[in-house]
């Protein structure tokens, strides 16, 4: 069976009121400044952790970014998981340099909501305002939210929020899974971020990141659509073992942090075949892992990966 994980992408457009500076990888400072851009609008016991919080399963924050609205009953993989993934993943484009945006200029930054979040689009939205008052950076930059347009994964682009007021709800949608090729192109578009502990030499494991894929996504369906992901787990496992791998040129740093964080990784970068042929079932869950990212603080952008198909040979 298909994984049917219905999610919406929203682009959120900016004018700068200050001049702002958007870091090479701004993921991270956006998941920062908008987690506390939402805490400032939920919170009513602002000295009291999450975790201990009554009002924690009702409260925007807590479900948004907390990871603390496991269902009572879990079932499925959520069983041996404390915290869930959060619903939402900023996309952002990676350069190799800070963006410098004069004042009155426009720049954007999309938002995938999954399954349930997209029902609180419209605290979402006002965190997103609220997080241009923040501002950016050391200075504090500060950005106005001018429009926000739904772009994915159903088309046509639908217009959600301008000048201020929200003009439609949010629709999300069970992306359409194409034929699978029987070869593809993987293509990380930002690092993905393995434990620091990993031994390099020892190469890319392709079997862990198809399973890292398989986890991402199950994990992310139970608490966000109210029933696990049926699928042959065991199956899937067998798929992924031994992958073949036609080429490969990937780049692998060790000790890398971000943003001045003291936690070290190994990070990835580059691109890989994988031929497909007799493990087609592994197809949509690759497909629909595009939306999601995979790996270490996948959250936060890290672990964002495009697949293309590619023709063979004669």
């Amino acid at each position: 069976m298909q994984i049917q994980l219905p999610l919406a992408a929203y682009t959120f457009f900016f004018q700068a009121i200050d001049p702002v500076t958007i870091p090479a990888f701004a993921a991270p400072q956006w998941r920062s400044v908008f987690g506390l851009a939402l805490r400032q609008l939920s919170c009513i016991a602002d000295s009291q952790l999450c975790d201990s919080c009554m009002l924690r399963h009702q409260c925007d924050f807590s479900y948004l970014t907390a990871g603390l609205n496991s269902p009572p009953e879990k079932a499925g993989i959520t069983k041996k998981m404390k915290n869930i993934p959060n619903p939402h993943v900023f996309r952002c484009r990676v350069r190799d340099y800070p963006v410098k945006v004069p004042v009155g200029s426009v720049f954007s930054v999309t938002l995938i909501l999954i399954g349930s979040a997209n029902d609180r689009l419209p605290v979402v939205i006002r965190a997103m305002v609220r997080a241009g008052m923040l501002g950016f950076g050391k200075k504090r930059s500060k950005f106005g939210l001018r429009e926000v347009i739904q772009t994915g994964p159903a088309s046509p682009d639908r217009l959600i929020m301008t000048n201020q007021q929200i003009v439609a709800a949010g629709a999300p949608a069970v992306p359409l899974i194409p034929q699978a090729p029987s070869l593809v192109r993987f293509s990380f578009r930002s690092y993905y971020l393995l434990p620091s502990t990993t031994n390099v030499e020892d190469g890319f494991d392709v079997t862990k990141l198809l399973m890292q894929i398989i986890r991402r996504c199950s994990s992310l369906h139970e608490p966000y659509t109210g029933a696990p992901a049926e699928a042959d787990f065991k199956h899937l496992r067998s798929l992924a073992e031994k992958p073949d791998i036609p080429a490969a040129d990937l780049d692998i740093y060790p000790g890398y942090s971000y943003h001045g964080n003291k936690k070290r990784f190994s990070a990835v970068r580059g691109s890989f075949l994988l031929d497909l042929r007799g493990k087609e079932d592994l197809w949509p869950w690759i497909y629909l892992g595009q939306w999601l990212n995979v790996g270490k603080q996948a959250g936060k952008g890290f672990g964002r990966y495009k697949l293309a198909a590619v023709a063979r040979a004669a």
